[in-house]
């Protein structure tokens, strides 16, 4: 082999190499600046997903802030309310005490109504009417004894018990229902 032969070669495969190499090296820049443009968009990207984020976290933190508001609002309300009614509550409690003690010991008197009176013990058969109008089927009032005046006061006092607890059951009915009723408060 001829030395110029050898040499010839070796310059052609330097030659290839450096042209390889070139090549390589500008499709490199050209994929480089490629992925230098999507990285600087996803750079934007994730920017404005991170203000979007910010964007909802806030509002939520501001919803959050409102309803924890509303609910100190809500809170101040039902104490007024409850101290108003327990005080309500209080008094009548005493009111009926008081007429209970009045009732029982006789200082105060139940009356009721009456139509058609007769005496006790009188004769409810007869039908002529009694001089003056005693007797005779008048209307009037009647004391009732202390004994018996207790006990009327009592199933009516009951009564009212019995109303409160039907609209404390109802009032949880509704709130079971349709908890978004302004006396309904969630617990």
């Amino acid at each position: 082999m001829n030395g110029y032969f050898i040499t010839g070669i070796a310059a052609g495969l330097l030659g290839l190499a450096i042209g390889a190499g070139g090549a390589h090296e500008f499709d490199a820049n050209h994929y480089g600046a490629q992925l230098s443009a999507e990285k600087a968009a996803h750079a934007h990207d994730n920017e404005q997903h991170a203000n979007d984020l910010n964007a909802i976290s806030k509002a939520a933190l501001d919803a959050e802030q409102r309803a924890i508001d509303a609910h100190t609002v809500a809170e101040g309300k039902i104490a007024t309310l409850d101290d108003q009614l327990t005080k309500e509550k209080k008094a009548h409690e005493a009111e009926n005490k008081r007429n209970r003690d009045a009732i029982a010991d006789g200082a105060r008197r139940l009356r009721i109504a009456v139509s058609n009176f007769h005496a006790a013990g009188g004769d409810q058969t007869g039908t002529a009417p009694g001089a003056g109008g005693v007797g005779d089927g008048a209307s009037g009032t009647a004391d009732l004894s202390p004994a018996f005046g207790s006990a009327l006061f009592g199933i009516v006092d009951n009564a009212d018990d019995d109303a409160r607890a039907k609209v404390a059951y109802l009032q949880g009915y509704v709130c079971t229902v349709r908890p978004e009723t302004p006396e309904c408060v969630q617990q």
